[in-house]
């Protein structure tokens, strides 16, 4: 029974929900979007569409910003035909025009925390414009402000861009050959050569710039450039290929290729185009505002999938661009292999050959892309990638390692499994996080104009907003509809309106798809009724009355009942089934009424056995039959199935009943009969109750009854996954259908994330505050 569940939802309460109205459950979107936008003319329909055009047309722009530090480089590029000539002067003179008021280089607006960033942007400048004699006044200002900030060299708060020891010790040594008297702090200085000796001993590639003649440049050429014509795709290793090394037409043609757009700076990585698609469909779906742009994600997930058949470079030379393009794409239901992930699974193998330094965001995303593991025996890749990745991790997050403190947040969610989280709090922690001057850090800072700006966070809060106050006004029709069939009467609190509608807005959270939510937040309601009734209100006769009356549902009437408190729960049982198979008729275009009915039926007899066969000891089951049962009374049959008819999909019974459908649910079923088992064990145990763990430990310990069962959860979660994500051929269930299932599991894993029951009741309650009540500015 659900008695477990119920367990962690039995303290929800919320003293914001008062009286509604009620009204068509179709309009409340619409009518959610009137009443907010009625407040001011910038929260207009017409604005909100515009923003939408306006987003919808960063899918073009893949730029990224303006590198100091890499423009500097290709500036110190000497002409073909002169060395005392720069080949690229625009980038000369780009530097001389945006030097910053406190005299440094780098990103525009900076942060408090890329002072490290800015030092090495700032030499680097410095360098060039003394290499060409130029910018006097510039030179001077500059070394200025490396005299002020010069401190934060060694300081463990900054932000540090990669291989900063290097460069910045490098750079250091280059000022010293052009006569560059530069202000620091000779301890400091001494302090950072020998941190970059030890560095350099392991990352010497993609640092290419900073060890100049020490640099094999034809060697370096010969493995490591792209088709392209760079080196890893930076700017600034490509150009110091040209400076000490000047025989190369590939690396010439890829600088002149950023150069001719027309600008005269560079970004820190070339080309963009799949570094911003793979950012930007991540962003919009960590904002949970994904689905106003269906069709352009569709279109850049298909472009990525082409390249990803192709093994394109742009994708497979780049460890953060590999692990995104295979999570986005696996979750996006693309066929894509863990194989391609291969080279990642050992971590000294990764720390050792990749060839350039490695970046906290690398390891992050190998992480993310190690928790979709859908087949138990063929995605041991996975396995082995999630292993190192997530012990690196922690211990860098215990040891306050290379995660500075903007990572650290994001480092902790990755850990906690995505399947564990619950969707609708993180796209409010992303939104409440993310701001328009974020940044990221290769070797310089750097910033995605079309994913960091004002208009997309504008119009996520303005969508979390419509979609809060559409819950909002869907409680009170919840409530309404509680107060009108009088459930409390039938002993069901009133707190548990919240509670049912934030299963239901977790698993359909659409806005447009109310009823369905509505519908599935009712059933909530009504099977922890009929599992109080099955379970220990009702005797024995009164639950086999309860069922005939349903048998015979249009001859009720001729049955009659054996006591008060089965005429007035069957009285609200009917009229509520009857309510919903009505507007179940109306989406599908023919009754399906029998088949609701015949669901609710299967439940009944089922709870009734549990009850005399199962708990009063007269019968053991099996462990199938156990999870077979009981994942059919924890309602992961009869909830999802009849949902299916809500959805605006049309879909036949013979579907509903297919082989697939029947995996889905019986694959959830176990996995939420699993997770309650393994928090239920314990007291369930003292109750003499069956449970999946008593059941085992007749054969075995409890350590391995619960070392077993774990198991069994692992191998059923990756199966529904698997199912969900992998379009099996032949398969005429629409892909919503098979989500819901999914969605149903997740809710339940988030649900048991928590093993002490007070700690759960707290952050339900907080999670209701946030999804329905709290504004986003609080």
């Amino acid at each position: 029974m659900i008695v477990g569940y119920r367990s962690t939802i039995i303290t929800l309460s919320h003293p914001k929900l008062g009286n509604g109205k009620t009204i068509s459950s179709n309009a409340i979107f619409q009518r959610s979007c009137r009443v907010r936008c009625s407040h001011s003319t910038t929260s207009s329909m017409d604005g909100f569409e515009d923003a939408r055009d306006r987003i919808r047309e960063n899918f073009g722009k893949l730029e990224l910003s303006p590198s100091s530090y890499d423009t500097a480089w290709v500036a110190m590029v000497p002409s073909k035909h002169s060395l005392n000539e720069p080949c690229f002067p625009q980038c000369l003179d780009w530097i001389i025009e945006n030097q910053r008021e406190d005299g440094s280089w780098g990103l525009n607006p900076s942060h408090p925390l890329l002072l490290k960033d800015s030092l090495s942007s700032t030499l680097a400048c410095l360098l060039a414009l003394t290499k060409w004699r130029v910018g006097e006044e510039q030179i001077k200002r500059g070394v200025g402000f490396i005299e002020t900030y010069g401190w934060a060299v060694d300081n463990k708060d900054q932000i540090s861009p990669l291989g900063f020891e290097v460069i910045f010790s490098s750079m250091i040594k280059s000022a010293e050959k052009l006569d560059l008297n530069l202000p620091l702090n000779l301890h400091l200085v001494n302090l950072v050569k020998c941190k970059r000796d030890s560095t350099i001993k392991r990352n010497v590639e993609y640092m290419g710039e900073e060890v100049g003649e020490l640099c094999d440049w034809k060697e370096m050429i010969k493995l490591h450039q792209r088709q392209n014509g760079s080196l890893f795709d930076s700017p600034a290793t490509t150009a110091a290929a040209l400076i000490y090394h000047q025989h190369d037409k590939k690396c010439y043609e890829y600088l002149n290729s950023i150069l001719k757009q027309p600008k005269n700076w560079v970004p820190t990585m070339y080309p963009t185009k799949i570094h911003s698609l793979l950012c930007l469909v991540d962003t919009l779906q960590n904002l949970g505002v994904h689905r106003h742009f269906e069709s352009e994600i569709k279109k850049a997930l298909d472009e990525i999938y082409r390249l990803w058949q192709q093994k394109n470079e742009g994708i497979f030379s780049n460890v953060t661009h590999c692990a995104m393009a295979f999570r986005l794409l696996r979750m996006s239901y693309y066929d894509v292999s863990s194989d391609e992930l291969a080279e990642f699974v050992d971590e000294e193998h990764f720390f050792t050959t990749s060839g350039k330094y490695t970046s906290h965001v690398e390891i992050l995303e190998l992480h993310k892309a190690s928790q979709l593991a859908i087949d138990h025996e063929k995605d041991d890749i996975l396995d082995k990638i999630n292993n190192w990745t997530r012990t690196f991790m922690e211990q860098k997050l215990l040891n306050n390692g290379f995660i500075d403190r903007m990572s650290k947040k994001e480092v902790e969610l990755a850990l906690r499994k995505f399947y564990t989280t619950s969707h609708l709090a993180e796209n409010r922690r992303y939104i409440k996080s993310y701001e328009e001057n974020n940044f990221k850090i290769l070797k310089a800072a750097y910033r995605s104009p079309n994913i960091n700006n004002k208009g997309l966070l504008a119009f996520s809060i303005h969508d979390f907003e419509l979609c809060q106050a559409q819950r909002r006004e869907e409680l009170q029709q919840l409530k309404r509809w509680f107060e009108d069939y009088r459930l409390d009467q039938l002993g069901l609190a009133e707190r548990y309106i919240h509670a049912s509608y934030l299963f239901g807005v977790t698993v359909i959270p659409e806005p447009e798809l109310s009823d369905a939510r509505l519908m599935y937040a009712k059933y909530v309601m009504l099977l922890t009724i009929v599992d109080d009734h099955f379970e220990s209100f009702a005797s024995k006769d009164e639950c086999l009355n309860i069922i005939e009356l349903v048998e015979r549902w249009d001859d009720y009437a001729s049955v009659g009942y054996k006591s008060e408190k089965v005429k007035v729960f069957f009285s609200v049982f009917y009229k509520s089934i009857e309510e919903l198979a009505t507007i179940a008729e109306i989406k599908q275009g023919r009754s399906v009424k029998n088949h609701l009915i015949n669901l609710w039926l299967e439940l009944m007899k089922l709870m009734l056995m549990e009850r005399v066969e199962w708990c009063s000891g007269k019968t053991i089951p099996s462990i199938e039959e156990y999870l077979y049962v009981t994942s059919i009374t924890f309602c992961a049959k009869l909830i999802p199935l009849s949902t299916q008819y809500f959805l605006g999909i049309k879909i036949s019974k013979d579907l509903l009943e297919s082989d697939e459908i029947c995996g889905l649910w019986n694959c959830s079923g176990r996995v939420m009969r699993i997770l309650n088992d393994l928090q239920d064990s314990k007291r369930e145990q003292k109750e003499v109750s069956i449970n999946l763990v008593t059941l085992l430990m007749k054969s075995m310990s409890e350590e391995e009854a619960i070392m077993k069962i774990k198991e069994i959860l692992e191998m059923n979660r990756r199966e529904l996954l698997k199912m969900v994500l992998v379009q099996k051929k032949g398969s005429q269930l629409p892909q919503l259908c098979k989500d819901i299932f999914w969605r149903t599991s997740k809710w339940a894993h988030f649900t048991y994330s928590q093993t002490d029951g007070y700690r759960i009741a707290e952050e339900m309650k907080n999670h209701i505050d946030e999804v329905f009540y709290k504004p986003l500015n609080h």
